[in-house]
């Protein structure tokens, strides 16, 4: 089976055929002041990628030119005639002969240098729901990445960690030319595309392959960017490999390759380091382990996805080493069949030393302050394969087939110094009683693997947009995890010490799959209306086992009945309705829709004790959407959608997860479905004429039997609860269902080029608020929590040669509720990058971030500078080597600082990062894209130069 897979995809990677047809460009040139031909005057086609000749002419006695055979491509027209200020055009040709309009010439008269520039493409235009910006309006170094040009784009955003938020949503999908790039791995498209290759991008609300199966909107779209090259870029290769070593033997090499044959594209990456390098967005596939990679907020290392470009801070807790291979393969074999597909493995090995002081609130006045010390080395190995192939069968028919494969392997091992003890709320300092202290250790070795399949099909009738589709989804999955903790604890209650010990091992196997289906029918009903009826069955089934063993001094062979337990998990849904959809004209669609879901969750306890929970649950979902164009420049789309959230069936199994006796959990059989209600409004406005933007966002969210851990701290010397025996000091969580979560988010970003400066400012700010429900020793608590916040970006638009990014961001932080007093903090963050080429190769390259904190727990207020540089060459022919060192933290002050606010507590944690270090790197940039076709028709003759950089 390995072997046939292996050859179907050699097979795939080696077949393609290439299509290139020829166009033309012709226009006429006259004077303005008389209208009279130019005759004589100089014509010169040059590539907007490169701006190399391509072709030159001269125009004839009536003042026309013409340019044959030319490929699909971007251009530039440059008209210069005898005492005539030189004019410049920016153009895009497709496979056809284009037509300029008559181009009227101004005399020169006193000022020599002037230049007449037209039919600039504006930076960014609103075309319905998308935000389409001109790559050529924004200047980058050379070699600089796609996320390097994002950052210049108003309203888009890229932070340390390469998460990029456009128009305050964060982005989860980028594609390249509307085909997936590596799935939905947004980093990997971003920092290994070349922004010389760049012409579009194009930021838009993506629709589910459900919704764009049947063209009506679900409610399930994600922000998503798509990234349009340059026309003609159909032949050739790009690239580059680097390679580095530096003190303290730290090392990092890799690179990418793209390979390119009329509709085949072959992209390869690769990163090997020990410096936090990530070139692939950081992905818990299958959730069989936890981290908070995606929470900190100054960890480090240079990041390696371009090689001898810029370089960022990595987001990682601790130090990794990393592994990582890829290969992306797409191809469109006709007009009918496309097909994609990836395949991408990682390894890492990670060393972490953290910090982390929680406080837990027990009472209005007391709240329980721990302190952990903590040590962890984990190793990981991801690999997930993905495809997508469809098919249009005819003109009425279509196939998509969309499988993936993911598996994960990870083994990790921990050592926990923790302390725990009472005070007063807020102030760890207040009249303390230490509760408890543990020292143990924790090995553990999961691995597991999910596997999903989508089939979808429709067909359109002969009667304009009435259509039905038919979706089959498959999801299966397994996790298995083995681990073993051995651990210390030391009980203090009324200077009365007592000692007890946890040796055990633990066998914890979870398995299931989910069958689903959708049917869709849309029924016209006039001109600008129609129906859609819809039907989805869906049936999930789960399974978990856990068995407990004691050591017995020799083995881990006494089974223990208390810690094990066999739990299956069943969950039947039968959800249909009807949406109407009205579109009364090309810039407004109205839809209103309501679905009734009637749903089964069944739990049953195989052992210890056999019991059933069977809970049946009915709902009206309703939803709307309405959107308009309001003018050319703004448009508004108001969106309300509900529904409904199972609880998972770790969260269901009602097992005692004692790996930390301190830190006990369990599950709950009993709970319920939620139920979600969500509103969003979003208002655009772009001019294209000023390059002004502006955004704003607001999210609404309500939650009955919102699903969250209760906490029961014991106030006795011990308790017994939930069948478990709770020490002073010790909690038990446990899930349950709570009313009252409510959730208000809105952005706000103003956008606009200062061409003095030839540079653009991004304003943004906003304000959220949250209201938590929490449940502490059997009492419902609130916690509600405020956040303000405002940030200014000033990127520079003044050429390849001066690069620089100015930011500055501040979050003020507010939460009350359960303890007596509010507790605020406060995260401010000032950055500038500064990059300096000059026309022989030299250049010098600056990354300074200072960031400070203030109403943290003691020890984590703390104010540090982070300072990156580097100074380099660029060498060989055509600049394509580059040798360049770097040194990172040159300050020594690299640190790392989280908070975790929830409505039973408040956690501060501080991880090991990398520190001060020099890295020398060399860098091979690959460019082979082919020539120019040579062709001379009377005067004009097509340039044979080789055309320059190109990629995508």
């Amino acid at each position: 089976m390995i072997k046939n897979f292996i050859g179907a995809i050699v097979l795939l990677l080696v077949t393609g055929t290439s299509f290139a047809q020829t166009g033309g460009l012709k226009g006429s040139v006259v004077d303005r002041t008389d209208s009279k031909p130019v005759v004589g005057a100089t014509v010169s086609l040059l590539k907007q990628l490169d701006s190399s000749l391509v072709q030159k002419t001269i125009t004839t006695n009536e003042g026309t030119f013409s340019f044959n055979g030319l490929m699909a491509d971007s251009f530039i027209v440059k008209i210069n005639g005898l005492n005539y200020q030189e004019y410049v055009s920016f153009i895009t040709l497709k496979d056809t002969v284009r037509s300029l309009a008559t181009v009227n010439l101004d005399r020169q008269d006193k000022d020599l240098s002037a230049v007449t520039v037209v039919s600039r493409t504006p930076p960014v235009v609103q075309k319905g729901d998308t935000s389409q910006f001109s790559a050529s309006q924004y200047k980058v170094n050379p070699d600089a990445s796609t996320e390097d040009l994002l950052k210049k784009m108003p309203s888009i955003t890229v932070a340390k960690d390469g998460t990029v938020t456009a128009q305050g949503e964060q982005v989860k999908k980028v594609t390249i030319d509307g085909k997936d790039f590596f799935g939905d791995d947004a980093s990997a498209a971003l920092r290994n595309l070349p922004s010389e290759v760049v012409d579009k991008i194009q930021v838009f609300d993506r629709l589910s392959d459900q919704a764009r199966l049947t063209g009506v909107d679900d409610g399930n779209s994600v922000k998503s960017i798509n990234v349009v090259t340059k026309a003609g870029l159909k032949n050739g290769r790009f690239g580059r490999v680097y390679a580095g070593y530096g003190t303290d033997e730290r090392y990092s090499a890799g690179g990418n390759a793209s390979f390119f044959k009329g509709n085949r594209r072959i992209s390869i990456v690769g990163n090997f380091n020990n410096i936090n390098q990530q070139n692939f967005g950081s992905q818990d596939l299958l959730g069989i382990t936890s981290s908070n990679n995606n929470n900190n907020r100054g960890g480090g290392g240079f990041r390696g996805g371009n090689g001898g470009g810029d370089f960022n801070v990595g987001q990682s807790n601790g130090i990794s080493k990393t592994n990582a291979f890829g290969i992306n393969y797409s191809n469109q074999f006709s007009k009918r069949a496309t097909l994609t597909g990836s395949y991408f493995f990682n390894s890492s090995i990670n060393n972490n030393q953290s910090i982390v002081n929680t406080e837990t609130f027990l009472r209005p006045d007391t709240s329980l302050f721990s302190l952990q010390n903590s040590s962890t080395y984990t190793k990981n190995i991801n690999q997930r394969i993905n495809f997508r192939y469809e098919l249009n069968i005819d003109s009425s028919n279509s196939l998509s087939i969309i499988p993936s494969f993911n598996f994960q392997t990870n083994n990790s091992v921990s050592l926990n110094d923790l302390k725990s003890f009472y005070g007063g709320v807020g102030n760890s300092k207040a009249s303390f009683d230490t509760a408890n202290t543990s020292l143990g250790k924790n090995n553990a070795d999961r691995n597991g693997y999910n596997i999903r399949n989508t089939i979808q099909y429709r067909h359109a009738f002969d009667k304009k947009g009435k259509s039905i589709s038919v979706s089959l989804n498959t999801n299966f999955n397994k996790n298995n995890s083995e681990s073993i903790t051995d651990v210390n604890y030391r009980y203090f209650r009324n200077f009365v010490v007592t000692d007890s010990t946890q040796n055990q091992f633990y066998d914890n196997v979870s398995n299931g799959y989910t069958l689903s289906a959708n049917i869709a029918y849309i029924q016209p009903i006039s001109k600008k209306s129609q129906l859609q009826f819809e039907y989805n069955p869906s049936y999930q089934k789960n399974k978990a086992d856990q068995q407990t063993f004691s050591f017995d001094g020799a083995k881990y062979s006494q089974f223990d009945t208390l810690f094990s337990n066999k739990f299956d998990n069943t969950i039947t849904t039968n959800n249909g309705g009807v949406t109407y959809r009205y579109t009364p004209n090309k810039d407004e669609m109205f839809t209103v829709g309501v679905n009734y879901q009637n749903s089964t969750l069944a739990s049953d306890r195989i052992f210890p004790t056999k019991t059933n929970v069977n809970q049946s649950f009915s709902n009206v979902l309703p939803s709307l959407m309405w959107r308009k164009k309001l003018s050319n420049a703004s448009n508004i789309r108001v969106f309300y959608r509900t529904s409904t959230n199972f609880p998972s069936v770790s969260q269901l199994q009602d097992v005692v997860n004692l790996t930390n006796p301190l830190r006990v959990s369990t599950g709950n059989p009993t709970l319920k479905q939620s139920f979600t209600q969500f509103i969003a409004t979003r208002y655009s406005y772009t001019n294209s004429k000023t390059g002004r933007s502006f955004f704003a966002n607001l999210f609404l969210q309500t939650a009955n039997n919102f699903i969250t851990n209760g906490t029961f701290v014991p106030t006795a010397d011990s308790t017994i609860q939930n069948g478990i025996v709770l020490k002073q000091g010790s909690q038990l969580t446990k899930p349950v269902n709570l009313n009252g979560y409510n959730s208000l988010r809105s952005f706000l970003t103003y956008s606009l080029p200062v061409k003095s400066l030839k540079t653009t400012v991004n304003v943004n700010a906003g304000f959220s608020y949250s209201k938590l429900p929490g449940f502490a020793n059997n009492a419902n608590i609130i916690t509600n929590n405020y956040v303000y916040n405002a940030g200014v970006v000033l990127a520079s638009n003044i050429s390849e040669y001066v690069d620089f990014n100015v930011s500055y961001t501040a979050n003020f932080n507010q939460t009350a509720g359960y303890a007596a007093t509010a507790n605020n903090y406060v995260n401010q963050a000032l950055g500038v990058q500064l990059n300096l080429l000059s026309k022989s190769g030299w250049f010098v390259q600056n990354d300074v971030s200072y960031q400070a904190n203030s109403g943290l727990s003691e020890g984590f207020n703390q104010k540090y500078s982070l300072w990156n540089a580097a100074i380099g060459k660029k060498f060989l022919k055509n600049k394509v080597g580059e040798l360049k060192l770097s040194a990172f933290d040159l300050l020594k002050q690299n640190q790392s600082i989280t908070r975790t606010v929830d409505a039973r507590y408040i956690e501060d944690a501080q991880s090991v990062v990398l520190q001060q270090y020099f890295l020398l790197t060399f860098t091979y940039n690959l460019k082979n894209f082919g020539t120019a076709a040579k062709q001379a028709t009377g005067r004009n003759k097509v340039g044979g130069e080789r055309m320059g950089n190109a990629g995508f």
